[in-house]
This record gives C-alpha cells, sequence and structure tokens, in this order.
C-alpha cells in the first residue's frame, strides 16, 4: 500500500493508497506521516476518482476547421504548435505570445523545474497567473521587507499562545499560504494550553464558529482595522529579536504615519468598536506568544467609498508583518517564523543576509493601461486586453496563448471579454487533462498523465510550511502508453520555442539536461549552498543514475540546508533518504533565522517600503473623507470539497453543500422578499448572475457571500477591472458594492 503525499491542496497531508494493478481501491489517511499525523479531508478521498475519471483526457486534442476538436497524435499535435508558432515568433516577436500559469503549477515538481526552461526558450515577459487574483499582496510585502516573494514568515501555530487571523478560514480551505496539514488538530492543540483564537471576517465561518471570538468586520475596511492596531502597538512597541535588524529612523516612520489611525477614527468604517480593538492591541502585547495572519479577505480586499473602490490589500498584508514585528513576534518561537526548507528556496540561496530584493511596482508595464508589473508577472485582468486591443501604431498585441493549468475564463475577472478574447488568437494552446471552460477554447490540448504517475516533493509549499519536515512520494503507477507525463510536455513546447529561435530544434532530453545542468551549476556557484564550489559535473555524475524530476530534486536536496552536500555532510539528506522514509522526516519545529533567512540590498528588514507608507498616507484620507456605506458587498467563501475552479466534476466533491449559492442575511431577505433557495440576482455595472439564495444568520448583514469558481455563477462576472491593486497587480474581490434583487 504505497504512501503519498496530496497534490491537491496547501496542506499536502499524508495519504494510503490500497490498489489493485491499475486501479485505486481505497484512499485514506497515513496515521504515520510526520506532518499530517492521520488527517484526510474529501478532496484527499477523492484522488483515486481523479485517477480514474472517465472525462479524464488521455489524448491530444486539435480543432479542425470544422471548429470541432479532433483526437491526434502527440507528433500531429506538437507539429501544429510548431507550425502556427513560428510565424507568430520570427514576424511578431516574443512579446506577441503570452503564458497563463494556474494555480496547480506549484503543486507538482515539473511547475518549478521544467515551466522556467519554456519561458525562458519563449523569451517572452507577457506572463500571467492565478497569483493576482490570490495571494500576490502577501508576497509583494514580504518582498519589499525581506527580500523574496517567498520570504513569508507563517504563524507558529504549533506553539503560539494568541492567533488573530483575518479573512481566512482555514477548517474549510486547509489553510493557505501557511502549510499546515490537520488543520483541526492544530486548533484544538491550541485550545488545550489555554490559548485564544480570534477570527476577523464578515462571516461567521466555520473557524470563526469555533473561535474564541469572532469579529465581524466591514468588507474590504481589513487594512484600516490592521492599522490601528498597528497604531497602538507600535506606540510601544517590544521588537525583541527583530531590532538588531531595523533601522530605527525607519520604524519612526512608520509609528509616525500611523498616528491618525485611531482605533475611535477607523471604528465607524470597519464596525469594530475602540475598546475591542484596545483589548485586542493588549490581549497581542501580553499573551506569552502571539501570531497576526491573514489570507484572502486581506490579500483580495478594497474598500467601497463612495463610487469608488480603494484597493488596500498590499497595504494590509505589509500591516500584518508590521503588528507581527511591534509586538516581538517575528523570528519568535510560538510568534510568525520563517521556514527552512528541505530542496531550498528563496529566502536559502544567495548570499545570507543580504540580496538583490525587488521592486516594486516593477519595471515593465502593459501595452493598454501601463499596469506595471509585480514579481515578474502581469496583472490577471490585463489579459483580454492585451489580446484584442492592438497597438494603434504597430498593431501589435498577443496573438498566441499558452494556458498550463489553469481555467481564467473561471477564475480572472473579465469572463466575457476574455472568452472573446481567446477566440481571436492566432495561436491558443492549453496544457490540462480537461476540457474546461478555458481549454475548450484552445486550438491544441496536450493533456497530462493523472498524478498517481508522477513523483512528488513540495517544493514550493515547503517554504510556507508551520513545521519543517521532508517527503517524497514515488509515481504509484507508470505513465500508460500514449500518455505524457506534464515533464515530457513542458520539456518538448520548450525545444520547440528554442529550435524556432536558434534554427536548431534540441530533443526534449537535451532540454532535460539542460535544466539539471542549470541546478546543477546553481548549486556550485550559490555561496549559501552545501556543494558551493564543486564543478556541475562532479554533481551531475553524482545523480547519474536518476532521471527528470528526481535527478533534479536530488541535486536540491543534496546542496540545500539539510544535504550532505555530495559527501561533505555525511551525515545530511539525499532524496534517498527521503525513499527510504515512506512516512517523511520530520526536521522539527520552526527556528529563528534572522539575520541569515535576509535577501534584501541594505542586509536589514525593510520595513518601510516608501510605496507602502504612500499607501498608507492615502488610506489616512479615507478617514476624513468618510463616504457612504455600500448597501450591499461582495465577499467570497471557500468550500472543503472544491479548490478554486478544480475537481468540480468528481462524484464525492459534487453535491450536497458544494453549490454556488448567494449566502445573505435573514433581515435582507426578509426586505426583499427572498426566500431560502429563491433565485436572487446580483450585479454591478461590470456583470450580473443569478443563483440560488442561502438565508443565513451567520452573515453579517449588507454582506452577499458567493464561492469563487464556478460556470453557472462566476462571481468574476461581477469584478471591475479597473480596481486593481497597482502594487501587486491583484483584482478587488473582496468589499464591492454589488445590487441584489429577487430573480
Amino acid at each position: 500500500m504505497p504512501s503519498r503525499i496530496c497534490p491537491l491542496c496547501e496542506a499536502t497531508c499524508g495519504l494510503v493508497l490500497s490498489v489493485d494493478g491499475a486501479e485505486v481501491i481505497e484512499v485514506r489517511a497515513d496515521a504515520e506521516d510526520v506532518f499530517s499525523r492521520g488527517y484526510i479531508c474529501p478532496k484527499g478521498v477523492s484522488l483515486g476518482e481523479l485517477h480514474a475519471d472517465p472525462r479524464r483526457l488521455t489524448t491530444p486534442l486539435i480543432k479542425g476547421d470544422d471548429g470541432e476538436f479532433h483526437p491526434a497524435s502527440w507528433d500531429e499535435a506538437f507539429g501544429v504548435i510548431r507550425d502556427r508558432l513560428h510565424p507568430i515568433l520570427t514576424e511578431h516577436g516574443p512579446q506577441s505570445v503570452g503564458l497563463f500559469l494556474g494555480n496547480p503549477n506549484v503543486h507538482n515538481l515539473s511547475g518549478p523545474f521544467y515551466l522556467p526552461a519554456f519561458i525562458k526558450a519563449l523569451g517572452t515577459t507577457q506572463r500571467f497567473s492565478a497569483s493576482t487574483v490570490d495571494q500576490m499582496p502577501k508576497q509583494v510585502a514580504c518582498a519589499l521587507m525581506y527580500g523574496t516573494a517567498l520570504s513569508v514568515p507563517v504563524p507558529d501555530i504549533d506553539r503560539t499562545h494568541y492567533f488573530l487571523m483575518l479573512g481566512a478560514n482555514p477548517l474549510v480551505s486547509n489553510g493557505s499560504m501557511m502549510t499546515a496539514a490537520d488543520f483541526p488538530r492544530r486548533l484544538r492543540d491550541l485550545r488545550k494550553r489555554g490559548g485564544r483564537l480570534v477570527v476577523v471576517d464578515p462571516i461567521r465561518t466555520r473557524t470563526a464558529a469555533v473561535a474564541s471570538e469572532h469579529l465581524p468586520i466591514r468588507p474590504g475596511s481589513d487594512a484600516l482595522w490592521l492599522a490601528s492596531l498597528a497604531q497602538l502597538v507600535t506606540s510601544d512597541a517590544r521588537l525583541q529579536a527583530a531590532e538588531s535588524w531595523i533601522a530605527a529612523a525607519e520604524w519612526d516612520s512608520v509609528v509616525a504615519l500611523l498616528t491618525p489611525f485611531t482605533p475611535e477614527a477607523t471604528a465607524p468604517i470597519t464596525g469594530i468598536d475602540p475598546d475591542t480593538t484596545r483589548r485586542i492591541a493588549d490581549e497581542l502585547r501580553t499573551a506569552p506568544t502571539a501570531a497576526v495572519y491573514g489570507r484572502m479577505g486581506t490579500t483580495t480586499s478594497g474598500l467601497t467609498a463612495g463610487d469608488q473602490v480603494v484597493p488596500m490589500a498590499t497595504l494590509a498584508s505589509w500591516l500584518i508583518d508590521i503588528i507581527n514585528i511591534a509586538i516581538g513576534s517575528l523570528d519568535r518561537p510560538g510568534g510568525v517564523m520563517f521556514p527552512l526548507p528541505v530542496a531550498g528556496g528563496p529566502s536559502t540561496e544567495g548570499t545570507p543576509g543580504s540580496g538583490h530584493g525587488v521592486q516594486i511596482p516593477g519595471r515593465r508595464r502593459t501595452r493598454v493601461r501601463g499596469l506595471p508589473s509585480a514579481l515578474g508577472e502581469f496583472p490577471a485582468a490585463a489579459l483580454a486586453e492585451e489580446i484584442d486591443t492592438p497597438d494603434p501604431k504597430t498593431g501589435e498585441h498577443i496573438r498566441a496563448v499558452f494556458v498550463i493549468g489553469g481555467n481564467p475564463v473561471l477564475s480572472t475577472p473579465n469572463q466575457q471579454r476574455l472568452t472573446n478574447a481567446f477566440e481571436q488568437l492566432d495561436l491558443m494552446v492549453s496544457v490540462d487533462p480537461y476540457l474546461t471552460e478555458t481549454s475548450s477554447l484552445a486550438d491544441v490540448v496536450l493533456p497530462v498523465a493523472s498524478p498517481l504517475t508522477r513523483a512528488h516533493h513540495d517544493v514550493v509549499f515547503n517554504n510556507l510550511a508551520v513545521r519543517n519536515q521532508a517527503r517524497y512520494s514515488p509515481a504509484v503507477f507508470e505513465v500508460p502508453a500514449g500518455e505524457k507525463d506534464e515533464t515530457e510536455v513542458l520539456a518538448q513546447l520548450a525545444a520547440i520555442a528554442a529550435g524556432i529561435a536558434s534554427g536548431h530544434e534540441p530533443l526534449p532530453q537535451h532540454i532535460d539536461d539542460l535544466i539539471a545542468y542549470t541546478v546543477a551549476a546553481g548549486a556550485c556557484n550559490d555561496q549559501a549552498s552545501r556543494a558551493h564550489g564543486r564543478a556541475p559535473e562532479e554533481l551531475l555524475e553524482a545523480v547519474a543514475h536518476r532521471t527528470g524530476v528526481d535527478r533534479l530534486l536530488d541535486l536540491r536536496i543534496r546542496s540545500g540546508p539539510y544535504g550532505d552536500g555530495f559527501g561533505a555532510h555525511p551525515e545530511g539528506l539525499t532524496l534517498q533518504s527521503l525513499m527510504d522514509a515512506p512516512h517523511g522526516i520530520d526536521l522539527g519545529p520552526l527556528q529563528p533565522r534572522l539575520p541569515e533567512v535576509l535577501r534584501t540590498p541594505s542586509g536589514r528588514i525593510d520595513v518601510a517600503p516608501d510605496v507602502l507608507l504612500e499607501a498608507l498616507s492615502q488610506a489616512a484620507r479615507l478617514l476624513t473623507e468618510p463616504a457612504a456605506t455600500a448597501r450591499f458587498t461582495l465577499v467570497g467563501r471557500r468550500q472543503l470539497r472544491s479548490n478554486n475552479s478544480w475537481m468540480k466534476g468528481l462524484p464525492t466533491l459534487t453535491g450536497g453543500s458544494n453549490v454556488p449559492t448567494a449566502m445573505i442575511h435573514a433581515l435582507d431577505a426578509a426586505e426583499l422578499g427572498i426566500l431560502d433557495g429563491q433565485p436572487v440576482t446580483v450585479s454591478t455595472k461590470t456583470g450580473s448572475i443569478t443563483l440560488p439564495a442561502a438565508v443565513r444568520e451567520d452573515v453579517t448583514q449588507g454582506c452577499v457571500c458567493i464561492p469563487h469558481g464556478w460556470s453557472q455563477a462566476n462571481v468574476n462576472a461581477l469584478v471591475d477591472v479597473t480596481a486593481i491593486d497597482h502594487l501587486a497587480g491583484t483584482s478587488v474581490l473582496s468589499g464591492l458594492r454589488v445590487d441584489l434583487t429577487p430573480a
């Protein structure tokens, strides 16, 4: 019975599979897994269904002149891509090709290792992803402060005594930007040691319902309430571990700009009374240990002020870190800490204690609206216009798009315009095992084999894990004849793009070898690597018995912070160490990492980036220019049996509560004459959707709560594409003014 890390959400729980031939008989929790310790959710249970799903594509599809898909061989499919991509690149250049990367790319090994090779071969900077309708503001704020996009301090939930959570529902989402398998157990343990969980959310979510205290807040006003909390705790800050790495003048500038945000000033907007805010500040300061955490409610937030939407997601994300620093929680057990991933990551590479940092807003701009890039990508809300709006002087625009593991028609704003834009492309390729609302518009669909046919290790999510650990899952099944692993697909696409640029197309194996050499050379040149100073050829010889992602992962583990350094540290880890421990290796609780973790040019924690000080100053104007509150505002929610737009067709995950509804308060329903289950129309100036009402008491009055990622009730039809956080490129999804009427 093979053990398996679940790849379907950020919790990364351990599973045990009962297998008969090529069939999965049963999926259950792995009680011996060092991280999840016997926890499983409905998504994990469905992994066998996903593997056997008859709707999952196994053969490439090419759209014919009749507008219908026809099965094709891999050679035929890649041939169509090669023939159509060649004139686009040679006549219009790399910037005529766009990429949309979906969330699944960080849930497997092919994305982190093989996508960079394809992007480099294309030479395009027209990169879009699901990040700008999700977590980008947190990554931007942390990159500005600590140096990299994955320098994110996560709550040390297993040792904290006071957990303040905003806009998150981890009992349903299983945690996000905080990899914490078995969140229910971790919360039970918090209560057993006498700790408190305080949830700030417009909705009494499942997590809020079990919290010590639930504070309803006006949607989109999180940044203002956080500013008032920061104003209180910074006035009597105890920086502790962080103090040596903060410039006093920078800290003083933050404290000065927080002066207007008194609890009395923010209360009329947030709905949280001043005494409560002061009490929460006191509790944070006096708790033995405390951690503040925010998620989707903070990273997609904007405040509706009159007729305007004021995006404040990056500001809110930064203020969370300011509060954690002020109460002495940064880099402290029981506070918020930096994980140390076994395969390394941005915060373990380069010169410990200093680095290049990031530039925010980014240097590049979109062609149509001049929107800045953020951490190397453009706002997803701008993709449609970059396709359908040719430059008035040159006529140039995006003419080809590769969508890899994504469904932007459902998951990003501008649903109808994006659909129309995709239909205008000279070439659209979708790498996806399903026909979705997006892949059905493609010229070529390249399916990838079942996740159970590939090895797995969480290269990305171990950068966000609440406990250091190392786990590896070998493939359960061989890739069936006629199918391809995602690494093979991406390597072939990279070879095609490289061949168009150079005039000589390499073999996919050559791409694979080049990726391996790049990883080895990076380890040899990296001062922080345990293989620093060695020759790449030496490292490659040591892993020559491995292929594909196993070869790359072995290079990363052996040169990483726990690695054997290819013999220099005989007690260290190798990929074989993980293979020999099917339930994982526990590497212990998070440990202090300051100042080694920093990768900023200053070598300090940059607590006062100019762009965030300016954002704070602008937010202060909302205190003196209050606008009328919208009658109804939109907020999102997660469903336990779904993950964004994934897996909507699996029998185990459909039906029951896993349906789209508009949750509204009973008093609002009574005022409008709306009955539970009655269809209602939710509309904005952008669009409208109709779906059943769910009349509830656990929704704050004035809120309309709708889940994300459904085709028949797609919340993105309501999103204003002009409401974008200019620092992170993220669309405002929470706090938008909406109208609500019976259908």
